[in-house]
């Protein structure tokens, strides 16, 4: 006896709603897995360094391992205060500072994770931290921007601590940069906070403060000041901006001694303590280190030395081998809170 009308319609019903709810379940299955997936492929880095070369790493290494990285970029003190300030409840898995010194003072507090020793075999030892707990990852020199109509490089002063002396009075530019911070808590550990306090006392008088390094490199770029104390990469990229560095009228002058005006610094990576993605955020740092990974990058990004040796700047950098600097221990330069009192102290902040 064939079904009636409404029997065969309430079978049809119920063989449609066995079908949605399966198909339901299974897509919800498979969002859940998805979700899943996501979050172990997902990892969160704070950066203080410039945005660009953030978010060039970033898009290299998902593009190289399939993990993603979301990227917030501030500046060093913003990024490690907010670290600091959320504790274990962090959203940071990994931290990249422009400075040694923020880098340094997280790992004081105890907040990073140690850096696998084969990792820190990779780059150049005379910057690995004696901590072990981050890596280096690119460096920047400490230089002297001169203007070749005004000064030769012959005349240039071979110490940063000459330059309170009268002669130098109004002939030089500076800026209270991240840097000229590093500079000042690696005078404190090496000759004092008295002596280095009567030094930025000098500098105040003698110099000019131009702010930011950007200033110090256009103003000597123009022929206002004689020389400028900056970082090297400024230089670098105006002069890849303007089709050379034949086409700038100042030049870059490395001390090429064991004068504080010589240092290197070296940015830093760090895996936090409190990240729930350890084995991603390891991943992340180890590829940081490659010369084909992460040092590539650098290289082509962005005017900073790649940390690695045998790793090619395109942006016409001398060879790291061919410079000579003060050799110091970059965990060392944790000392900011003390570099930032004095700073302070002598006006120039």
């Amino acid at each position: 006896m064939s079904a009636t009308p409404k029997r065969r319609a309430w079978r049809l019903l119920a063989v449609t709603t066995a079908a949605a709810t399966a198909l339901t379940l299974a897509a919800c299955s498979s969002n859940d897995a998805g979700d899943s997936k996501d979050a172990k492929a997902s990892i969160t880095l704070y950066s203080g360094q410039h945005e660009k070369l953030a978010k060039a790493l970033a898009a290299d290494f998902e593009k190289s391992t399939g993990i993603h990285v979301d990227v917030r970029a501030g500046k060093d003190s913003e990024m490690t205060g907010q670290i600091v300030e959320e504790g274990d409840r962090s959203k940071a898995d990994v931290v990249i500072t422009e400075e040694p010194g923020p880098m340094a003072g997280l790992d004081a507090k105890g907040l990073l994770a140690p850096v696998d020793k084969a990792v820190l075999s990779v780059p150049d030892q005379r910057f690995v931290p004696s901590t072990g707990n981050w890596l280096p990852m690119a460096v920047r020199a400490r230089v002297m921007y001169y203007a070749p109509s005004k000064i030769s490089e012959a005349q240039l002063p071979p110490s940063i601590l000459d330059l309170t002396k009268p002669e130098w009075k109004g002939k030089f530019a500076y800026a209270p940069s991240g840097a000229f911070k590093s500079t000042t808590a690696y005078l404190i550990n090496t000759i004092g906070k008295d002596r280095t306090l009567e030094w930025l006392k000098g500098i105040k008088e003698n110099g000019v403060n131009e702010q930011s390094n950007g200033k110090v490199r256009d103003s000597v770029e123009a022929g206002q000041h004689e020389f400028g104390l900056s970082n090297h990469y400024y230089w670098y990229i105006m002069a890849k901006d303007k089709g050379g560095q034949d086409k700038v009228s100042s030049r870059v002058h490395y001390l090429n001694n064991d004068d504080a005006g010589a240092l290197m610094l070296a940015s830093g990576a760090a895996v936090l303590k409190s990240s729930s993605h350890q084995k991603e955020a390891g991943e992340f740092v180890k590829w940081l280190s490659a010369a084909g990974g992460g040092q590539q990058v650098v290289a082509q990004q962005s005017p900073q030395f790649p940390a690695t040796p045998g790793v090619t700047s395109s942006y016409g950098l001398p060879d790291l081998k061919s410079l000579t600097f003060p050799k110091f221990d970059q965990a060392s330069l944790k000392n900011t809170d003390e570099a930032n009192e004095l700073l302070k102290q002598s006006g120039i902040v």
